[in-house]
C-alpha cells in the first residue's frame, strides 16, 4: 500500500482543504470531499447519532477526493477516514496518496480492502448504498429478501448508465454486445436516449427495472473493490453484465451464477452465447432471473458489519 503521504514537505501538510462541511451543531465535520452535499444526512453521521445519541466528542471525517495532505494535520476530537473509491489500483494517484488508508493519522479507517489493522474495518460502499444506518437485524434480512425476490416486467433489452469510462471497462462490454442487444446509453457517456430524464425523472432504479440486462462494470479491476453497480442491477431484477474485482465480486455473498462476467483479454463467446439464449429463450430467461442473487451468508455479513462498526465507533469515542 502507498505511503506517499508520509514524505510530504510541511507546506503541504498544513494546506487548507478544498472542501469543508459541518453539521449544524458543529460536532461532526468533513474534509477532503468525504460527504455528500447535504452533510446532515450523511450515512455515518446518522449511524453515530442513532447509536450514540449522547456523544459530545468531535468527529472529523476525511475522504480521497480532494487535498490528500490535510488528514495529517492535528484536529480537536477524532479522525475517521473512509473511501468508497479505489485506492489500491497502482495506476491511480489515489493509490499514491491514500493507499495506506491513512492509518497512521486517523483513529478509524474504512474501505473495501482487506487490511490487517485494529483501526481498520472493511465497510464496502454497497453496504451504505442498500442499507440504512438505523437498520436492525430483521430490517437487514428483509432488505436482502426483497432484493432476491424482486421481479419486474421487462420492456427493454439492455442499458448502460455512466458518466464516464476513463479506463474503457464499460465500452469493452458495450462493444462486445451491441450487435446482439439493443443497448440504451442513458448516462452522459455516449448518450443515445433521453428516457431516463424525460420518462423517469432521472430515477435510475425505476428505469433499470424495465431492462433485462445491465452493463455494470467497475471503473477499475481491483481485488475486493465492489461498488453499488452490481447491486443496482440485482435490486432492479436485471442480469448484470459485469467486469471487476477480478470477476470474483464478494465471494460467498453474491451468487455468481446470476451474473454474466466479461473477460478483458479473454474469449467472451461463451458469454455472448448465453446472452443470446437468454434473449431468445423465455423459459431459460425466467429460470435464470429467478435465481437468488444474494446468498444466505449475506445476511450475517451485513449484520456483522453493522455490529463491528458500532464497536469501532464505541472504541474511538471511548478513547477520547
Amino acid at each position: 500500500m502507498g505511503n506517499f503521504i508520509k514524505h510530504l514537505p510541511l507546506e503541504y501538510i498544513f494546506n487548507k482543504p478544498k472542501s469543508f462541511s459541518q453539521t449544524k451543531d458543529g460536532l461532526y465535520k468533513e474534509y477532503n470531499g468525504f460527504a455528500p452535499e447535504n452533510y446532515e444526512k450523511d450515512w455515518f453521521i446518522r449511524f453515530l447519532r442513532y447509536h450514540f445519541p449522547d456523544n459530545k466528542t468531535a468527529v472529523n471525517f476525511f475522504g480521497p477526493r480532494s487535498t490528500p495532505f490535510f488528514v495529517k494535520k492535528e484536529f480537536d476530537g477524532k479522525k475517521v477516514f473512509y473511501t468508497g473509491e479505489d485506492v489500491d489500483h497502482p495506476l491511480t494517484t489515489r493509490h499514491l496518496y491514500f493507499g495506506d488508508y491513512c492509518l497512521d493519522y486517523v483513529d478509524l479507517a474504512m474501505g473495501y480492502g482487506e487490511v490487517d489493522n485494529p483501526k481498520y474495518l472493511r465497510f464496502p460502499l454497497w453496504v451504505r448504498w442498500f442499507f440504512s444506518p438505523e437498520d436492525n437485524e430483521q430490517t437487514i434480512r428483509n432488505r436482502i429478501k426483497a432484493i432476491n425476490e424482486s421481479h419486474y416486467e421487462k420492456t427493454n433489452e439492455c442499458v448502460l448508465i455512466n458518466k464516464h469510462d476513463v479506463r474503457g471497462t464499460r465500452e469493452m462490454i458495450y462493444n462486445g454486445v451491441k450487435d446482439i442487444l439493443d443497448v440504451k446509453l442513458a448516462g452522459k457517456w455516449r448518450n443515445n436516449t433521453r428516457e431516463l430524464w424525460d420518462k423517469y425523472d432521472n430515477n435510475k432504479e425505476l428505469y433499470l427495472r424495465t431492462f433485462k440486462f445491465n452493463i455494470c462494470a467497475e471503473n477499475t479491476n481491483t481485488e475486493r473493490y465492489v461498488t453499488e453497480k452490481i447491486f443496482d442491477a440485482f435490486k432492479a431484477d436485471c442480469i448484470p453484465l459485469y467486469y471487476g474485482s477480478f470477476n470474483n465480486p464478494e465471494p460467498g455473498l453474491i451468487n455468481h451464477e446470476a451474473v454474466i462476467f466479461w473477460n478483458k483479454n479473454g474469449n467472451n463467446e461463451g458469454s455472448r452465447k448465453k446472452i443470446l439464449e437468454l434473449k431468445n429463450n423465455e423459459k431459460y430467461y425466467k429460470e435464470f432471473i429467478s435465481q437468488p442473487k444474494l446468498l444466505p451468508a449475506m445476511e450475517d455479513y451485513v449484520i456483522d458489519r453493522f455490529a463491528k462498526l458500532k464497536e469501532h465507533f464505541a472504541r474511538v469515542l471511548r478513547e477520547s
